[in-house]
């Protein structure tokens, strides 16, 4: 058993907080199970090298093993362990987080993200295990890198057309955890495509998929397969872009707390209108084939 104190930082300070507005269209509260390596310690070399390429807790240290559960930092602790209380330091010296451990607990949770804002900033952090008068520590390298890997036409089942909705595939092989909560696109052909929230403009946060809100995090060493509920490539009757053998370029931007990554793409499309209503004047192509262009980054 764990109990969990609730210090004066959790009400974080405005500028490291998404604005509410900006979540107001976000409709899940669970969050993601995942697992992932956690680096560095205090006494530099005492660590082993992971497979992951994260560095382990030294043999004689208090920690047996930190890893990332949805939005906490999870630590095991030695089972003759006689930690009190675990903190963890901020790269500025404040405490982020802490929690105190129950009398024969050998794990417990830090969190570090919040979908309400007051997400961990990018950075070096201590976690400290305060033992009486004496304490043990390690470093932690808090800090995820996204990048999208692959985007995709969703297909209809029936007819194996394209719908005109794209599935993003989004990496992150850093060595923190972040969770996305937007995929916008720009010059989107389709007036009505996802928007990119700009400041604390509102925009359709909701995914189709994954269904589970919980899977909109993402812990180091994984990736997510996302699709917005509204089209992006629909073309219009009269528009200059033709399904017959056009091609378009536009933008998949990604906004996570840690900051967007933006990713171009050019698709190019074929087959002729694939018409679900014949009343429409608006319809996605039959073929759609997609192509990453240079030009990817972040703005973290």
């Amino acid at each position: 058993m764990m109990t969990r104190d609730n210090p004066a930082s959790n009400g974080r300070e405005v500028e490291r907080s998404i604005s509410r507005r900006r979540l107001l269209a976000w409709s899940g509260t669970a969050l993601l199970a995942g697992v992932a390596g956690c680096s560095g310690t205090n006494n530099p070399g005492n660590g082993t090298e992971s497979p992951t390429g994260t560095s382990s807790p030294p043999a004689d240290s208090v920690f047996e093993e930190v890893e990332f559960t949805g939005p906490n930092l999870v630590v095991t602790l030695a089972e003759d362990h006689d930690v009190d209380r675990l903190n963890l330091i901020a790269p500025d010296g404040s405490t982020f987080e802490q929690t105190t451990v129950a009398e024969g607990a050998t794990t417990a949770d830090l969190q570090i993200l919040y979908k309400s804002g007051g997400s961990y900033d990018t950075g070096e952090y201590e976690l400290v295990a305060v033992r009486g008068e004496s304490s043990d520590t390690m470093s932690i390298e808090l800090r995820p890198e996204l990048s999208v890997v692959d985007v995709e036409p969703e297909v209809d089942e029936s007819d194996q057309n394209s719908t005109g909705r794209l599935f993003i595939t989004v990496e992150n092989t850093g060595s923190g955890p972040t969770w996305v909560y937007n995929i916008g696109f720009r010059n989107a052909p389709y007036s009505n495509a996802p928007e990119v929230i700009e400041g604390d403009g509102i925009a359709d946060t909701r995914f189709e998929r994954p269904q589970d809100p919980q899977e909109e995090f993402l812990q180091p060493n994984t990736e997510q397969r996302f699709l917005k509920g509204r089209g992006v490539l629909i073309i219009s009757d009269d528009d200059s872009v033709s399904c017959e053998g056009g091609s378009v370029e536009l933008t998949v931007v990604v906004q996570t707390p840690h900051g967007d990554v933006e990713q171009p793409i050019r698709a190019d499309l074929t087959g002729g209108y694939h018409i679900d209503d014949q009343a429409a004047v608006q319809h996605p192509c039959k073929n759609v084939d997609i192509e990453l262009l240079p030009g990817g980054g972040d703005d973290a």
